[in-house]
């Protein structure tokens, strides 16, 4: 079972980035390096919430509680870009089926455009979410290549959806003791709490 977190309030801080999956050997003759990428790349996220009174605080304790630690998952995203800088408009899909690595070829999306989407955008497909990392510009047919990284996982059928707002990916708590809170020394107003997940595929 996934489970949205509450929309409110909102949170104070958050850590939220990707956790790249590498492997090195380095020679002990020469110190020569080798780099790899490996497969399995992931999001990670801490989420920091607000001092609340318990009215507030019970919708993050019952959220909390439903995850039952790594057993259920919830809808991790990066709060601060819920919406793309690009323009982002049309209903883009996935031109083209078999496609692999870190670029998309899609389509449907409103025509010569500058900026369709934007560096640090996000947008999700497959199951799993992504970040551009070159500006992607739409031609007069309303194509356009995306680059991004992590690399996809698995190649999205021909005319799969595009989804560029609001964009989730599913992960779990990273272990089974965040399931915390904490009042001060008033009680009935709980301490800022934070909890971590990690993409679970």
């Amino acid at each position: 079972m996934t489970i949205y977190m509450p929309a409110s309030p909102g949170f104070t801080a958050c850590r939220f980035g990707l956790e790249t999956n590498t492997q090195k050997w380095e020679s002990p003759l020469t110190k020569n390096v080798q780099r790899v990428l490996l497969g399995g790349g992931r999001w990670m996220a801490t989420y920091t919430l607000p001092r609340m009174n318990r009215s507030d605080a019970a919708y993050w304790q019952a959220f909390l509680m439903q995850l039952e630690g790594g057993v259920n998952t919830f809808y991790g995203f990066d709060p601060d870009a819920r919406n793309p800088r690009g323009v982002a408009t049309g209903t883009p899909l996935v031109k083209g089926a078999s496609q692999t690595g870190s670029t998309l070829l899609i389509d449907g999306c409103t025509a010569n455009v500058t900026g369709w989407l934007m560096p640090g955008d996000y947008f999700a497909c497959n199951g799993q979410m992504h970040m551009i990392t070159t500006r992607a510009d739409t031609n007069g047919s309303g194509e356009t290549t995306l680059n991004f990284k992590a690399a996809m996982r698995n190649s999205p059928a021909d005319n799969a959806v595009v989804t560029v707002r609001d964009t989730t990916c599913t992960m779990i708590l990273t272990d089974d003791n965040q399931t915390v809170w904490q009042t001060g020394t008033r009680l009935g107003i709980y301490e800022g709490m934070s909890f971590s997940g990690v993409e679970v595929f």
